[in-house]
């Protein structure tokens, strides 16, 4: 065997091992795409699957707070609706369009209903709307039981610490309002 009969035997070996080589290699990759693109689509699924999950717990989380937030409004309305029949209610009495005797009816719807308002608040409201219905509230009974007397601008003074404790509370506005008219 001479040395140019080595060299092709060797040559030969060389690349039917690297042709060889190539087909595996190529098959190699192909392999790996497959198992790379199935190993993504199962995470990706899975990904998928937690992901919609998640947003269905957000939905629930978002729903609850809503219907928390428009009870707290529908209380607070409530409050202001039962204040404001009370306090027409001294107005007429004081300038003498309202008879004792109506005036006493009023003063006992008012009474019930302030107490079921209280029930609402202290499910839903904070310290601090609490604190300032009791301040208000406790005026208003004062005057109803004829122990204080009825002063329009004491009233509005107390109304607005309610009505801004409530606003804070419910976020629309942290700045309190204020009164700025003449009377």
């Amino acid at each position: 065997m001479s040395w140019e009969d080595v060299l092709k035997l060797f040559g030969a070996a060389i690349f039917s091992l690297g042709g060889g080589g190539i087909i595996v290699f190529a098959l190699s990759s192909w392999l790996g795409k497959v198992w790379a693109g199935r190993i993504l689509g199962n995470e990706t699924h899975r990904l998928t699957m937690e992901l919609e999950a998640a947003k269905r717990e957000l939905d629930v989380i978002k729903e609850n707070t809503l219907r928390f937030q428009n009870d707290k409004i529908l209380t607070y309305r409530a409050v202001v609706e039962i204040i404001a029949r009370i306090l027409a209610t001294f107005d007429s009495y004081e300038s003498k369009r309202l008879p004792a005797t109506d005036a006493v009816a009023r003063i006992d719807e008012f009474n019930e209903h302030r107490i079921r308002v209280y029930g609402y608040l202290a499910m839903l409201a904070p310290q601090s709307v609490m604190d300032a219905q009791d301040c208000l509230m406790d005026y208003l009974l004062q005057i109803c039981y004829g122990t204080d007397k009825y002063e329009w601008g004491r009233v509005r003074v107390m109304a607005l610490v309610a009505l801004n404790a409530i606003r804070a509370d419910i976020g629309i506005d942290k700045t309190p309002i204020t009164y700025n008219g003449n009377l």
